[in-house]
């Protein structure tokens, strides 16, 4: 009978550390840094997590009489420009797009944002996003300090800071994709 109850025991222990090392690094700092109650609600501009569809199109507004935003084409994304701390390079002036997600109660839960060359051309090729990739990280690390971009295992480029997690990706040979997201609601939100 004792034999029988140190085998279960060492079965269940097997176990544990199986699952625990069959979860990707990924799985494991989404744990970790939920785990760690930071919150990071912060975006840019002023906007945060949790704020309203009214206050989100206040502080554009604001944004707009100040000259720092305005309406993006299609009018799809409030857009803003990022000057090059060298203004001899006029060309590497990048364009950042965004635009919130709300949820059913017009909160923010996420922030849509999109970043290119605002000099870019299908001929320019120093202006083609996989040379701006490396650019929208770092200045995403400078705005966003903390945890390093890991790559997944399905190739998704993934910081995550608390409840902030901020995601990278190419999606076009122009643009950046990069998607702010509030783990906290994503991940109640899923269980409901």
């Amino acid at each position: 009978m004792r034999t029988f109850k140190i085998y279960k025991l060492l079965i269940f222990i097997f176990s544990f550390f199986l699952i625990q090392s069959c979860q990707s690094d990924y799985t494991k700092l989404v744990k970790k840094e939920l785990a760690s109650n930071k919150r990071y609600d912060s975006i840019f501009h002023g906007l945060k997590f949790g704020q309203t569809r009214k206050e989100f199109y206040d502080i554009c507004w604001q944004l707009n009489k100040e000259g720092v935003a305005t309406h993006g084409q299609n009018n799809d994304y409030v857009q803003t420009i990022l000057e090059p701390k060298d203004s001899t390079q006029a060309t590497k002036r990048m364009v950042m797009l965004f635009y919130a997600r709300f949820n059913a109660y017009n909160k923010i839960t996420a922030m849509d944002m999109k970043f290119s060359y605002s000099a870019w051309a299908p001929w320019n090729k120093d202006l083609q996003s996989d040379k701006l990739l490396p650019v929208v990280k770092d200045t995403l690390l400078k705005w966003y300090p903390g945890n390093e971009f890991i790559t997944t295992k399905n190739n998704a480029i993934v910081k995550v800071d608390g409840n902030r997690q901020i995601q990278v990706k190419i999606e076009s040979d122009r643009d950046i994709s990069v998607l702010i997201e509030n783990l906290e609601y994503k991940y109640n939100s899923l269980v409901k």
